[in-house]
């Protein structure tokens, strides 16, 4: 058993018990402890599929779950929010229809101040520099489940780069994304991991701010 409810409800899908919970943590708990709870069940349910305990219909489920509590915390994120450390734009690279890990970072960023532009998922290199072009953002962030996610993620930023002159920092996650990884798509950043992602974006903002 996990040490919070939130984070036992989400890995059990318990879609009605936890929205309820949900609601009613709003009003006392920050949306930060919250989202934190949600990623660890969300880890559990992976751990669940791994073994063989979940199945992909219950990773359809879960993100659905996922969305609907996202609902109910996108209104407070802006209100938590004190002031704008950047911008962000982020997507699902082409071909990858997993949006679960960016909208769990997407919620993490929205609620430590940054102002975060979504283009969804099976987003084309085109429409990453469109984005770009149109947000100037501090941050581009790709994220991709798949290890077919590779390829459009290096397409994506060799076209940027040929395209996009100013100043930003292209930050790559997603499951199958390791060292290597970053270093062969042309990435500057790469993590496997929401929470650390969120982490490494707040240092990398503020060492260029210094």
């Amino acid at each position: 058993m996990m040490s919070n409810e939130v984070a036992t409800l989400m890995s059990e899908l318990q879609e009605e018990k936890l929205l309820e919970l949900v609601k009613q943590q709003l009003k006392k708990r920050s949306i930060l402890e919250i989202i934190e709870d949600l990623r660890e069940g969300l880890a559990k349910i992976g751990d669940f599929f791994e073994r063989g305990e979940y199945f992909l219909s219950d990773l359809i489920f879960a993100a659905d779950i996922f969305k609907q509590v996202n609902e109910l915390l996108e209104p407070y994120l802006t209100e938590e929010v004190k002031e704008t450390k950047g911008k962000v734009v982020i997507g699902t690279v082409e071909g990858d229809f997993h949006d679960i890990g960016k909208n769990i970072i997407m919620s993490l960023l929205k609620s430590n101040g940054y102002l975060v532009e979504d283009l969804g998922k099976d987003v084309t290199p085109e429409k990453f520099l469109e984005a770009v072009q149109r947000v100037q953002p501090d941050i581009l962030g790709m994220s991709g489940l798949l290890t077919a996610s590779f390829e459009p993620m290096k397409k994506t930023i060799e076209l940027i780069k040929n395209e996009y002159t100013e100043k930003l920092f292209i930050i790559v996650g997603g499951a199958p994304v390791n060292d290597q990884w970053v270093e062969e798509v042309g990435a500057d950043f790469g993590t496997n991991n929401a929470a650390a992602g969120i982490k490494l974006i707040n240092k990398v903002l503020l060492e260029a701010k210094m």
